[in-house]
């Protein structure tokens, strides 16, 4: 079989893995991580015991904002895996005996939850890429580069992974 064929459809089938990942159960019109005044706010309640207020005509960003879980009507996880396959990513649920810094929350039993890396309303691309990428990213999924994933911090080099995972220690975290 031809190389670039098969290059092809396995760009293929990892860019349709990645879209049935990041779309869950949801149209790209209906996506409750982009949310403005213009957006309809008929699914905040999937999430949210209240509607949250609207302070500007932009698109909300949630990254800086404080995590108040009791704001939730699920945890952290419970409401991310309602659209998002929980396997796909990092481990939740990992309690953590070590201090971590106060951009990076973890739940009121200090486990790891989904909103320990990620914040939940933002763009969902960027100028930069934002998470960690190989040179067959850049050749076969550039597009992927761009994705903010709505990370917490930058991680193109691993700096959010860094935080806890301490390379110099011989073991992981």
């Amino acid at each position: 079989m031809n190389k670039l064929l098969i290059k092809s459809l396995l760009a293929g089938s990892a860019g349709l893995i990645l879209l049935l990942f990041v779309t869950g159960a949801r149209t790209a019109g209906d996506n409750p991580h982009v949310i403005s005044r213009q957006t309809a706010q008929t699914g905040c309640s999937d999430c949210h015991n209240t509607i949250p207020e609207m302070k500007g005509d932009a698109i909300l960003h949630s990254q800086n904002l404080p995590v108040d879980q009791a704001s939730f009507s699920k945890d952290g996880v419970a409401m991310c895996s309602s659209c998002h396959n929980p396997n796909q990513g990092h481990k939740v649920g990992l309690n953590i005996d070590f201090p971590v810094p106060a951009d990076l929350p973890l739940n009121e039993d200090n486990d790891i939850t989904c909103l320990t890396c990620h914040y939940t309303h933002g763009k969902l691309d960027s100028d930069r890429p934002q998470a960690s990428f190989s040179f067959m990213d850049r050749l076969m999924n550039a597009e992927r580069l761009k994705k903010s994933f709505l990370l917490r911090r930058n991680n193109s080099d691993g700096e959010l992974c860094l935080t806890c995972h301490n390379v110099n220690q011989g073991s992981s975290k």
